[in-house]
């Protein structure tokens, strides 16, 4: 059943709410999960939202080199049907291989990326968003930067090149840290500015500390933080690019380090998501395994809230 307010938070949810104004109008996408079941789990959201989504993310499968040219046409087909604008999450390595970054570089997948892009470009996805080896600056996926930082560069630009060369395509490709610094500084791995469109971060509301972090502290550290959120502006405007947020929410975790409920949070974001050059940016309305952001089944109200009122169809943000 959807959570209600208590009197307390209703009464410090609304005098948020009439403080702020409204979000600007940088695209505003949704993950509602892979391929047909995502788009169909679309009408939901839009129905709590009281509009569709500007665009929508999806990701192809990291198990195996099969499972990932299969995911890829599926989930291109699925989404094809719609017509939705698109950011597609590409990863560089399945799970279950022995195949490196350096083999990558060499050129040996060569033949998925270009079949990946063709299929794209076929379907009407030839300007989709591209997200290539996304927060290769944590330790969690097989793409992990910090394992071969040089191999990982070039195979990058590897990629870009072989997708970009089918005819038809233009692709906007972007570079997306987990926010911080992680396993290795992102920005010893920046594969140069004719390879990257965008700067993106991925960005939740989680916190580890004893005593629990407060809100306010939280923001401060996704923040100011050494590659944090104003690391993130300030390298993309030095290099003169825009920056995006493919992935953003709140929510919970169930090792219990996320930051649940939190209208702070959201309005914090919304925030700074208006006051810079921002491309896109995708909330993360899905309850994975491992972060639980849903807003659209009402199971965190506060935040939902503050999300209807910064980006909903009566905010003013334009459609």
């Amino acid at each position: 059943m959807p959570k209600t307010l208590d009197q307390k938070t209703t009464l410090a949810v609304l005098l948020l709410l009439t403080a702020m104004p409204a979000a600007a109008d940088a695209p505003l996408g949704v993950y509602r999960g892979a391929g047909c079941d995502g788009l169909r789990k679309l009408a939901d959201f839009t129905a709590w939202f009281g509009r569709p989504p500007d665009l929508a993310l999806d990701a192809f499968s990291t198990e195996s080199w099969d499972a990932l040219t299969s995911s890829a046409d599926w989930a291109i087909g699925c989404w094809a049907q719609n017509g939705l604008p698109m950011v597609f999450s590409v990863p560089m390595l399945p799970r279950t291989t022995s195949d490196t970054l350096a083999d990558g570089a060499a050129g040996k997948f060569d033949a998925t990326f270009q079949h990946i892009a063709q299929t794209l470009v076929a379907k009407g996805y030839g300007r989709a968003v591209l997200r290539i080896g996304w927060e290769f600056n944590g330790n969690w996926f097989p793409w992990a930067a910090s394992r071969d930082p040089q191999s990982w560069i070039a195979y990058w630009r590897r990629i870009v090149t072989v997708m970009r060369q089918v005819p038809g395509a233009a692709f906007q490709f972007d570079w997306c840290t987990a926010i911080g610094r992680n396993a290795l500084a992102p920005d010893t791995v920046y594969p140069g500015d004719a390879y990257v469109d965008t700067i993106g971060a991925d960005v939740y509301n989680q916190a580890w500390g004893d005593p629990k972090p407060t809100p306010e502290q939280v923001w401060n550290w996704l923040l100011n933080q050494p590659y944090g959120l104003k690391w993130q502006r300030d390298f993309a405007l030095a290099h003169g690019k825009s920056i995006s947020f493919p992935e953003w929410g709140t929510g919970t975790r169930p090792d219990g380090h996320g930051g649940g409920d939190d209208p702070y949070f959201l309005s914090h974001m919304a925030d700074w998501i208006a006051a810079n050059p921002v491309a896109y940016h995708i909330y993360w309305d899905y309850p994975a395994p491992d972060y639980n952001g849903r807003l659209s089944d009402g199971s965190q109200p506060a935040a939902g809230a503050v999300f209807l009122q910064k980006f909903g169809a009566s905010s003013g943000a334009a459609p």
